[in-house]
């Protein structure tokens, strides 16, 4: 059994527009109007997001979790009810999932070939996944703590382990977690592997 479980998608021009509609139809009406008011590039990272939490988390517990459950608090992380948690992060070419019902994680992608250099974005993903693992925004950027290797983050007293992931040769992702992580499945989404 995973512990975590991290989904990728290459972000589309075309996405598929009734499941679009039938995702948006179900999520909570704060969201769905949120999502709404939109343009329509990041409506469809956002719920190619959520697709990709829905089955990251079935899973890992062998059936897909209530739609409905899911919840987007201002100015915090979202999360489901039930106790599974999930942490969503997008560049401008992928979106990027991970999902546990073990432990809080957060993880953070970028793309390769912007201002930064690799050695940056791997200390920028690491920053980035620590933060959301822990439960903090960019407000504390300066106060995350990484361990020379980049093994380890700590924020506002909050220790979260971190390791690389690979995901394409384009990019550069890194997953926190608040326990340390044996089993973790990477894979990238096709919309033609949804049940």
């Amino acid at each position: 059994m995973n512990d975590v479980v991290v989904l990728h998608a290459v972000l589309t021009a075309a996405p598929d527009a009734a499941r679009a509609e039938w995702l948006l139809t179900r999520l909570p009406y704060a969201r769905r109007l949120e999502l709404e008011q939109r343009d329509a590039d990041v409506r469809a990272a956002s719920l190619l997001a959520t697709e990709l939490v829905l089955d990251a988390v079935a899973r890992l517990r062998g059936e897909p979790p209530d739609i409905s459950r899911l919840r987007f608090p201002q100015q915090q992380k979202p999360y489901l009810e039930d106790g599974s948690w999930f942490s969503v992060s997008h560049s401008a070419r992928r979106v990027v999932v991970a999902a546990s019902d073990r432990c809080e994680v957060g993880i953070d992608i970028e793309d390769v070939g912007g201002p930064r250099a690799p050695d940056g974005l791997d200390r920028w993903t690491a920053i980035e996944a620590t933060l959301k693992a822990a439960g903090r925004g960019l407000p504390q950027l300066r106060e995350v703590r990484l361990a020379c290797d980049l093994s380890t983050g700590e924020v506002s007293g909050q220790l979260v382990h971190l390791r690389p992931i690979t995901i394409a040769p384009d990019c550069i992702a890194r997953l926190a977690s608040r326990q340390p992580v044996i089993a973790v499945a990477v894979e990238e989404w096709q919309r033609t592997a949804r049940g």
